[in-house]
C-alpha cells in the first residue's frame, strides 16, 4: 500500500461533488484530510491518500479532469498555510499547418500541469484557429503560454464572444 500526499484545489461545481466518498468508493482509497478550507465557492484540501498506486493516480487523473488543481509532494505540504492560486486565462491560437497534427494539448497538460477546455474552434487540415481556457497556478500558465510560442504557435488575446 502506498501512502501519498496532495493538495487538491478545487472550484465551486467540485465542491457540490462528494468528492472524499468517490476516493473511498470508486477508487478504494483512504484519505486523511489534515487541512481544508471549503466553501460554496470552491475548496482546497490537503490529504494523505493510502491505498494502491494505479488506484490513487486514476483518482487523480479523475479529480484533474473535472478541473481540481492537484499538487503532489510529500508530509512538506502538511506545512501548507494556504493553497496555491489558480487562475484561468482564455486565449486564441493559431495552428500552422505542421502544427494542427501534433499533440499540443497533451503536451500542455503532462508537461505544465494546467487544466485546459476548449471553448470554441475551427480547424481543418491546413490551420486551425482554437480559442482555449487554460486553467493552474500563473506558473504553470506563463510556461504553457510560451511553450507554444516556442512551438511556432501564435498565442494572442481573445476578440469577440466566446461560448461561456
Amino acid at each position: 500500500m502506498a501512502k501519498r500526499f496532495f493538495s487538491f484545489t478545487f472550484p465551486e461545481d467540485l465542491v457540490q461533488e462528494p468528492v472524499i466518498y468517490s476516493l473511498v468508493r470508486r477508487y478504494g482509497l483512504d484519505p486523511i484530510v489534515f487541512k481544508a478550507l471549503v466553501t460554496s465557492s470552491g475548496g482546497w484540501l490537503v490529504v494523505q491518500l493510502t491505498g494502491e498506486d494505479q488506484n490513487i493516480d486514476r483518482a487523480i487523473v479523475d479529480l484533474r479532469c473535472r478541473g481540481a488543481h492537484v499538487i503532489e509532494g510529500d508530509d512538506k505540504l502538511l506545512e501548507l498555510v494556504e493553497p496555491s492560486t489558480v487562475s484561468s486565462v482564455k486565449v486564441r491560437l493559431r495552428l500552422p499547418q505542421d502544427k494542427v497534427i501534433d499533440p499540443i494539448y497533451s503536451a500542455m497538460i503532462i508537461n505544465h500541469d494546467v487544466v485546459i477546455n476548449i471553448r470554441q474552434a475551427r480547424i481543418d487540415r491546413d490551420q486551425g484557429t482554437v480559442d482555449i481556457e487554460i486553467s493552474g497556478t500563473l506558473d504553470a500558465i506563463d510556461s504553457a503560454i510560451e511553450a507554444l510560442k516556442k512551438d511556432g504557435i501564435a498565442v494572442g488575446p481573445i476578440e469577440g464572444n466566446v461560448i461561456e
